[in-house]
């Protein structure tokens, strides 16, 4: 998925939000405002939106002198996704289909995500998820071709919603005890995308292997990461792409499982153009491409 211009208004608009997390300082957050506005006219519109937001990212960084704005934020998020686990699991555990459950919980908590949405409760999402669908559900083809892996590469998204993707793979490991898992986490701060250290405060690595993608992009754009990573994703027999950031850059890859909320109406129309479904914004996707 390329960038478009209606990628830059919201690049500004995360400047500004990025900016007043980084600093205290107005005379500060005017400079790296203005500094972005003149970036953006230069950004590659080749590449994808998470890549050309690394660069936006990156100088902020340089400009401020915080690498990690949203540390504070990523904190709440992974307590909050804490204290929601049990009840969530609850749910899961009761329902008909507990790993597709666990897959719609996970996708609705995909909602903690300050990159695109700033404001949300959580909390409310994932209390009325049980009301929700898949607008695109390919559970029956991911269902079906689980009965003939042995390995599946799951590509994290954001702290906080790590959590839900943690009862995923619980799950998947009930039913499929020899199925190999190997989550991703980023290897660098970028927005409030989830890294080691969240994957330790959620116990991921207790229950599969966890590994960095080599980047500190908010996707996984394949030319950039290390080839640790690059091997996995080429030797597994299923892999889940969860969330928008790895959706934008890994969408003409074919096979992969992407589960996501729409967040974003360009994406929407990229996922329309790919599915032939009508998408919404606020749309849950589970969407095989």
């Amino acid at each position: 998925m390329k960038t478009t211009l209606d990628c830059l208004p919201c690049l500004l608009k995360q400047t500004l939000q990025t900016a007043r997390l980084a600093t205290d300082d107005p005379t500060l957050q005017k400079e790296i405002l203005d500094t972005i506005a003149h970036l953006l006219p230069t950004l590659d519109f080749e590449l994808s939106p998470p890549e050309n937001s690394v660069l936006v990212y990156d100088t902020i960084a340089s400009h401020s002198g915080c690498n990690d704005p949203f540390y504070g934020l990523k904190k709440t998020s992974n307590r909050l996704g804490r204290s929601l686990r049990q009840q969530v699991l609850g749910i899961i555990e009761e329902s008909d289909d507990p790993l597709y459950t666990a897959c719609l919980y996970a996708v609705a908590g995909n909602i903690i995500d300050y990159g695109s949405i700033h404001e949300f409760n959580a909390e409310d999402v994932i209390h009325s998820c049980q009301q929700q669908q898949f607008r695109l559900n390919d559970y029956g083809k991911f269902r079906a071709e689980l009965d003939n892996s042995s390995t599946l590469l799951y590509l994290g998204d954001n702290s906080g919603e790590i959590v839900f993707d943690s009862l995923v793979v619980g799950q998947l490991q009930k039913l499929f005890p020899k199925l190999e898992i190997t989550f991703v986490v980023k290897q660098r701060p970028i927005i409030n995308d989830a890294l080691m250290e969240d994957a330790l405060a959620c116990g991921l690595p207790q229950i599969c292997t966890v590994i960095d993608n080599g980047t500190g992009c908010p996707g996984a754009p394949l030319q950039q990461c290390s080839s640790e990573f690059r091997e996995y994703f080429a030797k597994a027999d299923m892999i889940i792409s969860k969330g928008q950031g790895n959706f934008e850059t890994l969408s003409e890859q074919k096979g992969l499982y992407f589960l996501l909320i729409c967040k974003c109406a360009i994406v929407g129309q990229h996922l329309q153009g790919l599915s032939g479904s009508d998408i919404e914004l606020g749309d849950l996707i589970f969407f095989k491409g």
